[in-house]
Parts: C-alpha cells; structure tokens; sequence
C-alpha cells in the first residue's frame, strides 16, 4: 500500500481548512491532515509539504527556508476578495510553491496538494544534494544553548564565557534579555546595529541605521567601541533601551534565531531574567520563553547563597514549564569557599529541583571577572571559566586558558 500523503495545514479562520479536513477524513484515502503550530512543526519529517494562508503569523523568509531544508513544499492560499491584492503578492514575493485563492473548491484543492507532492524517487537526491550545500549548517547539527537565571546571578559572564571556551567553532552570541539588554555594555560594544536591526535584514524591510541597506545579517553583527583585541565569536547585542522591549516580537526572535543556527553552528543566547507567563500584558517575557522551548540544551546560573538558590528554584519552575525534556545544566556563581556549605548547596538545590538537574558547576566569587567587567575584556582564567568549561558539552578540544 503506497504511504498516505500527510499535508501540514497552519490554523485558519477561513473555510478552507475545515473544508480541506472533512473531505480528506471521509473522502480521500492517501491524503493525511496534520495540524501546524508552526514551522518548527514541519521540519521534523512529519508532514510532506504545507497549506497556510497569507497571514498566517509565522510565516516569514527564515520558516521557509527552514521548511525547504527539509524538503517540505509549500502552497500560499489568499483571499481574492481583497481589493488590493497586498495578500496574493505577499506570497509570490515570499515565494512559495504554490499560490491558490481560498475560494478554491475542495477538490481543485486536493488537486493542487497532488500536483506539488514530492517525487518519491527523487527525495534521495534532494537529501544528496542538501548536503553539498555547505553554506548552511545542517538541522541535526545546530546547536542553540540558552543561557538564564535570577537578575543578578551572572548569566551575562556565563553567556560570554560559554561562547568564549566553543571559540574553536567561531559561534554567534546574541542578547534577547528584553529587561537587561547587558551583552554590548559589557563586551565594550556599540549598541547599534542591535537585535531589531537584525530582524529587518532578515526580512529585508528597512535600511540600516548609517542609512544603507544590510546585504546580510552579516552586517549587523557587533562592533567593537572600548576594549582590548578581537572577539573569538561574533555578537548580535540586545535593544539599546530595555524601554524598547516591546519592539521584539516573540515570533520574530525565534525566525531570526532559527536563520542565525543556520549560518553559525553554535548559537548561544543570553535569555532576560524573568519567565513568568504574562501573556495578558502583549507579549511580555515571551521573547525568552519562546527561545527556552526551541533551545537544544538551557544553562541555569545560580547566585552561590541561600536568597540566590530560592530565586534560582523559582526561575527552574518556569523552565521546566516550557523546556519539555530539554537537557538544563547549571552553574553556581559566586559559591561559598567552604566545601561543606558548597556540598550543601548542591544537596539542596538537588532536593529541591529534582531530576530535571543536568550537570552542576561550581564558581567561587573571582575578582578577575569583576576587572574584566570594567575594562570591557574576556576572562582569560578563573574559577567561573573553569566551571563553565566543565559543562558536559563543551569539547575539551574547544577550551583554551581555562585553568
């Protein structure tokens, strides 16, 4: 028996999806429907190609792209009763596979998902040549570490270090902290180009702030203001106001971390403080806890006291919410340098935390981070190095001065 054709259909007020799902359920045995959430739900070799209508909120160049990496097509359905046309043009400037009106009648729809299906012959030459493409790093191998815990615990100096010890691979740290954009400030770094000077190369929609406009996302990385040599990895640094928080859209975020992993193999992400669901206030925290629940693994950072492992405990609920069965790790900074009340620490924070606990790493208050913070430099050596290098997946290939 062939295998069923299994169509991803994005949620839609229009009839055509509830049209589409009828028909194919009591009519049409070798044609599956799958709803979408989104394209994150498409890539993992589920569904053979995708229906969405033109406003369809994460449709975007980066989820394309995405879904043509995995070899998924797409048809772009629009209203033709819009006077303007502004939604069959959206989709053609896209360029999706296919463009339909919604008015189609349920079998012409079939028949377009018929027309656009995948040559099953053929798919083992697309896997072929996907893989010569080695402009873009392949899906399996990206890697998106997040990087977050209380105000005040040092995820920023975890952040920096992490990308500093993988700076064998050249990855990419980018600052979403919505309250505490700190990465620039810290590192001696302009805040402009910033994350939102990002989103709009991605999407090619305004000019630059010099005035010219971004050939590539490229052009927005960081550059150096204060400070001493050349970073091992590339910045994208966070708002230049926190007061610009709502600029972010959390959607946005995720199509640009989602195209960053697809150009530099690591991305490290340096999350805001708070992950607490505030979705009635328009969007608040959801920048960091969209990026929680597409990470690949979560660093927790806890501040080494007694007030600092509640707080820690507090944020872990909130993760755990989101990361599924995501790996979390975490570091505990600025640790007591009594090894009983480090082992005690640990013991409660265990206890506390359960079996969600990866890896702990343990980093006593260092006076070295304190000057590297005002002269705007990296950690060359340390404890809170050392601890960041003992995360399970950080290659001892990749470390350099750590000790």
């Amino acid at each position: 028996m062939t295998k069923p054709l299994v169509v991803g259909v994005a949620l839609s007020t229009r009839g055509w999806r509830g049209d589409m799902q009828r028909h194919c359920r009591d009519h049409v045995a070798d044609v599956s429907i799958k709803l979408m959430r989104d394209a994150m739900d498409g890539v993992g070799g589920e569904v053979d190609l995708v229906v969405l209508d033109d406003d369809t909120s994460w449709l975007s160049p980066p989820a394309l792209s995405q879904l043509r990496e995995a070899g998924v097509g797409v048809i772009g359905v629009y209203d033709p009763l819009e006077s303007d046309g502004h939604g069959e043009r959206h989709l053609r400037r896209l360029g999706v596979d296919a463009v339909v009106p919604s008015s189609l009648g349920v079998e012409e729809m079939i028949d377009a998902v018929r027309a656009l299906a995948p040559d099953r012959e053929v798919e083992d030459r697309f896997a072929e040549l996907a893989e010569v493409e080695d402009s873009r790093v392949p899906i399996n191998a990206r890697q998106i570490l997040a990087v977050g815990g209380p105000a005040g615990a040092g995820a920023t100096e975890v952040s920096i270090c992490l990308a500093q010890l993988c700076g064998g691979l050249r990855p990419l740290l980018i600052d979403v902290d919505e309250q505490h954009p700190s990465i620039a400030r810290r590192l001696g770094l302009g805040v402009h180009p910033h994350i939102v000077t990002a989103i709009e190369a991605m999407r090619g929609e305004r000019l630059s702030v010099d005035g010219q406009p971004p050939s590539t996302i490229a052009d927005c990385l960081a550059r150096p203001v204060i400070g001493s040599g050349t970073l091992p990895f590339d910045v994208v640094v966070g708002l230049a106001s926190r007061d610009d928080w709502s600029l972010l859209r959390s959607d946005d975020v995720a199509d640009l971390v989602r195209e960053l992993s697809a150009r530099w193999p690591v991305v490290v992400v340096k999350l805001g403080p708070s992950l607490e669901d505030l979705s009635r206030y328009v969007g608040r925290f959801e920048v960091s806890r969209t990026i929680v629940g597409r990470a690949s693994r979560i660093v927790g950072v806890c501040d080494g006291s007694s007030v600092g492992v509640l707080r820690f405990v507090d944020w872990l609920v909130d993760v755990v919410k989101l990361a599924a069965e995501t790996p979390i790790d975490v570091v505990i900074n600025r640790a007591p340098a009594s090894v009983g009340a480090k082992s005690q620490l640990i013991h409660q924070l265990a206890e506390i935390a359960g079996d969600r606990l990866g890896h702990v790493a343990v980093a006593q208050h260092d006076k070295r981070v304190e000057r590297a913070a005002w002269d705007a430099t990296l950690v060359q050596r340390g404890g809170l190095l050392k601890a960041v290098a003992s995360l399970p997946f950080v290659s001892t290939a990749q470390i350099g001065t750590a000790a």
